[in-house]
């Protein structure tokens, strides 16, 4: 599809003296987009330069805009010598391709160079001239929006939620090429800036691609992440959600809780039906009466295709589970499990990276699952292909999915990835919460009907979600399950871990606070296939220990959930690092968490009893100091924790 791309240079100002001898500078521009070039006039001596050019008008293919970045460099001239670069401004003119963006884009940029950093700043504009390509052969997705929010923005509504997306590209990267070797230090980092701005436009529009091809019109719960693997290449990847949004006449109703929440106090509701619904919607969307939020049966798109959905026989690798359960729970729970199943069995990978949902939709949550994988990257056959490294996330992938059917489960939410490189080894890591979705809100979840589908009364007590949903009499895991504490009907664990943002109706008594563990392990000085033995055997042992702190600090805080919980694990020459980070509350439904008393063997000391003791006695007080703090005040439960002291 053809398109004008028009450029107009205005002022300078703050640029740096690049003549010592008056203290000025002689500045021109040059614009470049593609193989095109133009140029500005000079403006001799003068800090705070003002060209005023002509329109600069570029015509090119709209996969031209949405891959190449429009460069702007700053320079001084120079009459008897090469000319000096001052700085550079590279702009993405994606946004200005969706039918809602502005008809020009302005202001002030910083002009950045990669030695010296900021000098100055540039006043340009930017218009672009598109015309509409009705062509299903197309190589541009113009009009698909992204947004790395992980909820549905205030002024939008989600028609559809298609599922998972997913896109990786490689190349060679500038800082190893031999060429490298003998141009200057500037010059190859502008090089390097280049190829990312590039290889960032492809990726977006080939993700745009799958999501046009889905029926949908926007990226939500958008992840971006670069892999700079030395000889290797150079590789970006990206994640998200495939949705049909609908822009709202009225963005304030967004703000209204929808369904009837018990929720008196919500801030926000990430999906709301317009009460006067007009269609604002950029790009393809797909038709729907009055809905607010569906699944489309469409599978997630990868290149990499599975044609049977295999069960690995492996221990899952949760926090700690929690769903639905108890006497009268299992013939549900197999209608659940059987509904969602037929709902899902299309997706390769039934994965969602949005961690907000409205009321109801999550029926049971079974808690986190991860999977990590360490890989060696001289190991791969063809480096300038994407085929071995998306064969390595398809391995992780199915991991994960695996481990939430043994969990009862068939949907990821909260899904994320991420990578730590160090010399030839790459530890892949991924992690979400296994959740069982309501099958009737993945077909129609309309304000009006919405509360015809509430399952149980325990929706609208907000304990639904935390009632388990494997089976009580076949655990994957060791767990301690008791009564839910607000319906008393479905058994529930004594702590739950998550990757998403609390449900808005769930029950929380008190506040919630910032919870941390650090773990760092030191390993020996290897290379090449014993160096990523000795991660691997790292890594189980690292995250058990995450694990057990973060136990341990939710008990002395008492409070028995986390939401939102991200590990990250990074490697070094002789160093293993592991952060975990995640917000602790207290949810009603599960039970209080009990003591940590200390236990173990003493030496027959009197004073080193009397020491344990002590330490005994603060651990109390800490507790119950935290729970006025908190204000945490439900039935104390009379279950104590028993922490080994050495």
């Amino acid at each position: 599809m053809p398109g004008k791309l028009k450029v107009r240079i205005v002022a300078g100002r703050h640029l740096p003296v690049m003549d010592r001898a008056s203290d000025l500078t002689d500045a021109f521009v040059e614009v470049k987009f593609g193989n095109t070039t133009f140029k500005t006039d000079v403006f001799p001596k003068s800090l705070n330069p003002q060209w005023n050019s002509e329109w600069f008008k570029f015509e090119v293919d709209d996969e031209d805009l949405q891959d190449e970045p429009l460069q702007i460099t700053v320079l001084d001239h120079d009459t008897y010598s090469a000319n000096d670069a001052i700085g550079k401004v590279y702009i993405d003119i994606d946004p200005l391709l969706s039918n809602e963006a502005a008809a020009i884009l302005s202001g002030w940029f910083p002009i950045y160079d990669t030695i010296h950093g900021i000098r100055g700043e540039i006043n340009v504009m930017v218009k672009v001239d598109l015309f509409n390509d009705l062509n299903r052969f197309r190589q541009s997705s113009c009009g698909v929006k992204f947004f790395c929010t992980t909820s549905i923005p205030k002024c939008y509504k989600a028609v559809t939620i298609h599922g998972f997306v997913e896109e990786l590209v490689v190349n060679e990267d500038p800082e190893y090429q031999w060429i490298d070797r003998i141009r200057t230090p500037r010059a190859s980092n502008e090089a390097r800036q280049r190829l990312i701005s590039l290889m960032s436009g492809e990726l977006q529009r080939k993700i745009g691609l799958k999501v046009l091809e889905m029926g949908g019109n926007a990226v939500v719960g958008y992840l971006q992440c670069f892999d700079l693997e030395g000889e290797s290449g150079l590789v970006v990847r990206a994640i998200g959600t495939a949705c049909t949004l609908d822009k709202l006449s009225n963005p304030a109703t967004s703000l209204l809780p929808p369904c009837g929440s018990p929720s008196k106090d919500l801030k926000e509701v990430p999906f709301s039906e317009d009460p006067n619904p007009v269609t604002h919607s950029s790009g393809p969307s797909t038709p729907l009466k009055n809905q607010t939020y569906s699944f489309s049966p469409s599978k997630s798109y990868s290149r990499q295709s599975s044609s049977s959905d295999t069960d690995l026989s492996l221990t899952p690798k949760t926090g700690m589970g929690s769903g639905s359960g108890g006497k009268d729970g299992v013939p549900l729970k197999a209608l659940y499990r059987q509904q969602t199943q037929s709902a899902f069995e299309h997706r390769e990978f039934p994965f969602f990276t949005l961690t907000t949902f409205p009321p109801g939709f999550l029926v049971h949550v079974g808690g986190v699952v991860s999977a990590r994988s360490v890989k060696l990257l001289d190991r791969i056959h063809n480096p300038d292909e994407p085929e071995t490294r998306d064969a390595w996330w398809a391995e992780i992938r199915q991991e994960i999915k695996s481990h939430g059917k043994a969990l009862g489960c068939h949907a990821v939410v909260g899904y994320s990835e991420s990578t730590s490189i160090c010399e030839e080894v790459c530890i892949l890591s991924a992690s979400g919460t296994a959740a069982v979705l309501n099958p009737k809100m993945l077909q129609d979840c309309s304000t009006e009907g919405c509360s015809e589908h509430r399952l149980d009364d325990a929706s609208s007590l907000g304990c639904s979600f935390c009632h388990i949903p494997y089976d009580e009499l076949n655990m994957p895991f060791p767990a301690h399950l008791t009564y839910c504490y607000v319906c008393r009907k479905q058994k529930v664990p004594d702590v739950l871990f998550t990757t998403i943002e609390p449900p808005l109706e769930a029950a929380v008594t008190g506040k919630g606070c910032l919870i941390q563990a650090r773990l760092c392990r030191q390993k020996k000085k290897t290379q090449g296939e014993a160096n990523a033995t000795a991660i691997s055997n790292l890594l189980p042992f690292m995250e058990y220990e995450l694990h057990t702190q973060l136990m341990n600090k939710l008990k002395l805080r008492g409070m028995n959930a986390l939401f939102g919980l991200r590990i990250q694990i990074t490697v070094g020459e002789n160093m293993l690092m592991g952060l975990a980070s995640a917000t602790g509350l207290y949810l009603t439904a599960l039970p209080s968490p009990g003591g940590i008393q200390i236990a173990g063997k003493t030496p027959n000391d009197s004073s080193y009893e009397q020491h344990i003791s002590n330490i005994q006695k603060k651990i109390n007080d800490t507790i119950i100091k935290n729970r006025e703090i908190y204000e945490i005040n439900p039935p104390v439960s009379t279950s104590i924790f028993v922490c080994e002291y050495v």
